[in-house]
């Protein structure tokens, strides 16, 4: 069987998982600009507290839609809709409850040190050379303000291992909670 066969097979064995994966990274995309969008705009401390909540909900409506039509092909019409919806929203919300701690505490309790440890990475173990792509990243080729760059990298960097769990949870909320009744899904 050539490569690409095998390739497919595997696809089309586990298209619901994959179809998952991409449109869960396309979320956890979403997440991520809108956060560095909030953090842009709003400052630090303001994308990980309120920012972070209005990035979640938009991440859930976006979810739903996707996750309903493309991933698991959910036909449910009227109250039977109303229902799915209401899990899928309470098992957001409690993963976003997570991801919400995560970032007070971590992003937001643990700024100072994190700042520091990021620092401390970008100035030693590359001796600096990453500071230029940090310019680029802040919209500019000028001054890096190391400080700043260093705490929104830790903030990026902390929303990116909450989004791992987030995921993960989400998946297995949906596989075995939201969309779990084969007789109201279409074809796979």
């Amino acid at each position: 069987m050539s490569a690409v066969k095998k390739v497919w097979a595997g696809a089309r064995a586990h298209g619901e998982a994959l179809r998952y994966l991409v449109f869960g990274v396309l979320t956890t995309l979403l997440n991520m600009v809108l956060y560095g969008l909030f953090q842009a705009l709003f400052g630090y401390r303001a994308a990980n507290s309120w920012g972070n909540v209005l990035d979640n909900i938009l991440c859930i409506l976006f979810a739903y839609a996707t996750n309903r039509r493309f991933v698991f092909g959910s036909h449910t019409r009227g109250r039977a809709a109303a229902v799915e919806f209401g899990r899928f929203v309470g098992c957001r919300l409690g993963t976003m409850l997570l991801d919400t701690a995560i970032m007070a505490a971590v992003g937001n309790g643990l700024a100072l040190w994190g700042q520091a440890a990021v620092q401390t990475v970008l100035d030693g173990l590359f001796g600096g050379a990453l500071w230029g792509a940090v310019a680029l990243w802040q919209g500019g080729g000028g001054a890096v303000d190391h400080p700043a760059a260093a705490l929104a990298l830790w903030g990026l960097g902390v929303k990116a291992f909450s989004n791992v769990l987030v995921i993960v949870l989400n998946y297995l909320f949906s596989k075995l909670l939201i969309f779990r009744d084969p007789a109201r899904r279409g074809p796979q």
